[in-house]
């Protein structure tokens, strides 16, 4: 046996072991998290370091510190296994230093050892980076923004007019005010942004700061060389033109435009602070931009989801009280209850709130199809891994946290505290059996994000029942499966012949479905509601100019409420009141509303032309009066004279 003394070095050593990987691993962290995770080059500008103006200016550090934490996270659970998986890497377990460990595992995690090549732990590395740079908006935030911006009204203020000369000034004005699709208004545009962009720093007042935009002048170079070069075509464009060739400069003008607009939101998230004041700026440059407000996602999930606690907090003290358990020790049953009722409200909670945040996201991107299988798989894959992480740290979190040594130390064979009567199971079996729950919350999400389809009018008992049944039948038979795949689980890796009870796989179905239902009945009526009567008052009051200009272009209150509220095609099955809370879409509606309304007309005056005439009195229907035959109309003509 060995003794304390030899014992103490073999802590202290682990201790600096873990130590000195949580730094190399936190400093390899900080320096990695500057490489984008995705191939879009559109968005990045020329410089050192790209990743770093994708953010806003007080954003930056605060999404490295949270790339830092869960690596740091990351590299606490591949500490979990222990050294008895050296000999996946093929190194001698017994003659490996048990203080070494920690330190080998973070060497394997940041990629400084040549020799071993696990791609697994690269892919985690940078799946978990990537999910950073998209919970700060990166690099969506910049296409979200050159989207707005190219559906955006533009109107230059007189400030920066003034700076251009009589002649041009004129000509500028004037082609501003043509149809945004054609060339000569597109160039203008192109014009008026470059005559912009180079007022900058010439001591006039400018709402952009030079400052912001010195770290992309190599960009800038190329867009003015590019302006350059199209100015000539369009200038040669006017003496021997023709429409091939104005449709090709058309998509060269509107490359650059982009250009521009991606120059232009670097610079100015260097100079804002938050999303607001990006808009206020955007505004004094000239653009007329729909301000977006949250909608809120909090306060439509957290009542049903404490009601989903309650439902299982009364579930498990139940099963006590059946059980006998309640009486004996009555302090234990409350404590499990709660720990039940905290990780259904987490489990739950997340997956419904991943379903809007996720379909949001979506539509703002405009990727989003109303009953397309990719997009709600996508949101279920999501859901139904956090799901399953819920699961683990609610299993294991007792284990993890006995002592720093455990975590550095802790081997496969680590027993997990159990009841009294049943077999113990390892930590790795546990995990593993864990992931069958990635089924409930992946079903939880994707029927969630379905059931917000359709007419938001449509929030009645029975529209809600309606949810709350595919919800609840869909939650119920997935918790049932993932209780049966759990047990199944633990049973054979554990190397044990238990006989499969029916009765908690029953009851934990029931409770899947009353949680179901819960979320059902209560998260779509709530969502929809947010949408047919918003409580911001800035969306409130976009839903009213909306109302107000389809009554105008549409003709009735009637049809204005239907088109407002109901699916349309050309926003891919959203409804415009939908549509106007995201950025992207702002714009959208106004142009699809006149759509619309020319394509009704034109349908109704063709109807109408295969009809006979008939003259409106009154707004009724005059009868058709026959005509006289030519000889009477000579007769009545003779009494005349």
């Amino acid at each position: 046996m060995t003794s304390l003394s030899e014992q103490i070095p073999n802590v202290i050593g682990q201790y600096w072991s873990a130590l000195i990987g949580c730094l190399i691993v936190a400093a390899y962290a900080r320096q990695r998290f500057n490489e984008p995770t995705f191939p879009n080059r559109e968005t990045l500008p020329h410089t050192v370091a790209p990743l770093r103006y994708l953010f806003l200016r007080s954003a930056y550090e605060r999404a490295r510190r949270t790339y830092v934490i869960a690596s740091l996270l990351l590299y606490g659970l591949l500490l979990l296994p222990g050294k008895q998986v050296l000999s996946v890497f093929k190194i001698n377990s017994e003659t490996f230093p048990p203080q070494a460990w920690a330190l080998l595992v973070a060497l394997l995690l940041v990629g400084l050892l040549p020799t071993t090549n696990i791609k697994w732990i690269a892919m985690i590395e940078e799946q978990l980076r990537r999910w950073v740079h998209e919970w700060f908006l990166v690099p969506d935030a910049v296409k979200k923004t050159i989207g707005v911006l190219e559906d955006a009204p533009y109107e230059p203020s007189a400030s920066q007019l003034e700076a251009i000369p009589d002649a041009q000034r004129e000509r500028l004005e004037a082609d501003l005010k043509l149809k945004r699709s054609s060339l000569r208004y597109r160039w203008a545009r192109a014009t008026m942004l470059m005559a912009s962009l180079d007022q900058m720093g010439a001591g006039a007042v400018h709402p952009l700061k030079k400052a912001a935009f010195d770290p992309f002048a190599e960009d800038f170079d190329a867009i003015h060389a590019r302006y350059k070069a199209l100015a000539q075509d369009i200038a040669n464009l006017s003496k021997s033109g023709s429409a091939e060739k104005e449709e090709t400069l058309k998509r060269s003008v509107d490359i650059l435009l982009r250009r521009f607009y991606a120059y232009i939101s670097w610079g100015v998230r260097q100079q804002a602070d938050s999303d607001g004041a990006m808009v206020q700026i955007l505004e004094a440059l000239g653009f007329s931009i729909s301000v977006v407000e949250g909608r809120g996602l909090f306060d439509i999930v957290a009542p049903a989801v404490g009601v989903v606690a309650g439902i299982t907090m009364a579930y498990v003290l139940a099963w006590d009280a059946i059980d006998g358990k309640l009486s004996t020790s009555t302090s234990n049953s409350v404590l499990g209850a709660l720990t039940s009722a905290t990780a259904a409200a987490a489990m739950y909670g997340f997956a419904a709130f991943i379903a809007l945040k996720r379909r949001g996201a979506q539509i703002e991107q405009r990727v989003w199809r109303e009953a397309s299988p990719k997009c709600q798989i996508m949101i279920g894959v999501r859901a139904g891994l956090v799901t399953w992480l819920v699961i683990v740290v609610s299993t294991v979190y007792g284990d993890a946290l006995r002592s720093l040594a455990a975590l550095i130390q802790s081997d496969m064979p680590t027993i997990l505290p159990s009841n009294a009567g049943q077999p113990e199971v390892a930590v790795w079996i546990k995990i593993v059996s864990a992931s069958s729950w990635f089924l409930a919350g992946a079903i939880a999400s994707a029927v969630l994000a379905s059931r917000l389809t359709g007419d938001v009018r449509r929030t009645q008992k029975s529209d809600r029942v309606r949810d709350a049944a595919w919800l609840g039948v869909g939650l119920g038979l997935a918790v049932a499966l993932a209780q049966l795949m759990q047990i199944s689980l633990e049973t054979k890796l554990n190397g044990t012949d238990e006989t499969l009870r029916i009765a908690p796989i029953a009851a934990a179905a029931f409770v899947g479905l009353a949680c179901g239902a819960v979320l059902g009945f209560m998260v779509p009526y709530a969502c929809k509601g947010n949408l047919a009567t918003p409580p911001d008052p800035i969306m409130a009051r976009q839903l009213r100019h909306l109302l107000r200009e389809a009554k105008t272009t549409l003709g009735t209150a009637a049809l204005a409420e239907n088109w407002v509220f109901s699916p349309q095609k050309g926003l891919h099955g959203i409804t415009p009141a939908e549509a106007i809370q995201y950025e992207g879409y702002a714009h959208v509606v106004r142009t699809l509303l006149n759509s619309d309304a020319s394509r009704d007309r034109e349908e109704t005056w063709s109807e109408r032309s295969d009809r006979p005439m008939r003259v409106a009195i009154d707004a009724e229907a005059a009868p058709v009066i026959p005509m006289p035959a030519v000889s009477a109309v000579k007769a009545i003509a003779g009494r005349g004279r």
